[in-house]
């Protein structure tokens, strides 16, 4: 390793993505290294299928693919490709790392993250996993003999790890972009009664199919109590939406209906209450803006890991936990109701959930970095 690191010109790779849940927290973390040093040069590390693939060339970020891809609900043929993906993907990951020469690989979790950091653990080049949920991964589990740190978000998480003496909670690392903003301002933006309280709905890029159905049913009893912030996916609306129901509320300025939501900040700004799934990052995003929720973990979730996540910040008192099996239109508009007409209870799961905001898990982590590899 040459000694141009003690210059000021870190090289790091950063490897993970397929989902925005491993994807948003290299982004954060590569944010929080050129903040540091516009001279830290960082390459992200990921797969032509995953999210990494669009994202990050259009945030103009460089990024290098290995052939690897998931195992679970794959074919039989695919699975039996996946020991030779591995072989390839282990191979680039070499020729990465000796044309590349990185001081340090961070791995974000999912297995784009798993050929680079094994290959560098072999060849004794520092490695730092960051594990978003509250039961660790197969990714993390199986690389965290060799890890140098291991920063996670959920103190239960360190025992669920074969070496929790690696461990420290840095929480997970948010993008710099999401900030607080005035309720009233951000209520006005979206041109919305700032006095009536506000339900934002989010399912997903792809949409939450269980969330849509429910959210579809119990339409007409939560409008009666609060305006509406409706992130419907690329699915769109179901096909049982009552459509003169929704235009008549979009045009009354008490429902936004939207494939995907650009404005972040502004929806977190502008709810009262927020309904969705229990990624890690999403409830990352929910404690730092302080905003409780009605989470329904994601069924098909490896290793259930969005209920772990949920029985977490439910535990808490952050939120209310609602599996998706039982979830029903009825049952959504009374959890909805009962909550919104509680300002008490309200105020009660706000304070619970700001107590697992970690805003500054980005520079933290950046911190350790530069501390494993003798940075300043």
């Amino acid at each position: 390793m040459s000694n141009d690191k003690k210059n000021d010109s870190l090289r790091v790779f950063i490897a993970g993505g397929g989902t925005g849940g491993h994807l948003f927290p290299a982004i954060a973390i590569q944010e929080a290294l050129k903040n540091a040093s516009e001279k830290h040069q960082i390459l992200f590390i990921g797969t032509r299928q995953g999210l990494e693939a669009r994202l990050l060339p259009r945030l103009k970020l460089p990024v290098k693919f290995l052939w690897i891809s998931g195992f679970t609900g794959k074919s039989l043929l695919h699975k039996l490709l996946i020991p030779f993906q591995l072989l390839v993907s282990l191979a680039q990951s070499l020729f990465l790392l000796i044309a590349h020469r990185p001081h340090i690989v961070v791995g974000t979790g999912g297995f784009a993250a798993g050929p680079i950091v094994m290959c560098a653990q072999l060849f004794g080049i520092p490695t730092l996993l960051q594990e978003q949920n509250a039961f660790p991964g197969v990714t993390t589990k199986l690389l965290s003999k060799r890890a140098k740190k291991i920063c996670v978000h959920f103190p239960e998480t360190i025992t669920r790890l074969p070496h929790p003496n690696r461990a420290i909670v840095t929480g997970n690392p948010l993008r710099a972009s999401l900030t607080n903003i005035d309720q009233k301002s951000a209520r006005e933006f979206w041109k919305f009664d700032p006095d009536k309280p506000v339900l934002l709905v989010l399912g997903g890029s792809l949409g939450a199919r269980s969330i849509n159905r429910v959210v579809t049913e119990a339409l007409p009893e939560i409008l009666n109590h609060a305006n509406i912030i409706w992130q419907v996916g690329r699915t769109g609306l179901p096909n049982n939406a009552d459509g003169a129901l929704c235009d008549n509320a979009v045009q009354e300025h008490r429902l936004v209906i939207l494939d995907f939501i650009h404005e972040m900040p502004m929806a977190y700004s502008a709810a009262t209450l927020a309904l969705c799934r229990a990624g890690a990052m999403t409830l990352a995003e929910l404690a730092l803006v302080g905003l409780p929720a009605i989470l329904i973990p994601f069924p098909f979730a490896a290793h259930q890991h969005q209920d772990w996540n949920a029985r977490a910040y439910e535990t808490s008192g952050a939120a209310v936990r609602i599996v998706d099996t039982d979830l029903t239109g009825d049952k959504t508009a009374q959890v909805v109701s009962d909550l919104l007409t509680d300002k008490a209870r309200l105020e009660k799961m706000t304070a619970a959930m700001q107590t697992f905001a970690k805003p500054h898990a980005a520079t933290d982590i950046a911190k350790i970095i530069f501390e494993l590899t003798g940075t300043s």
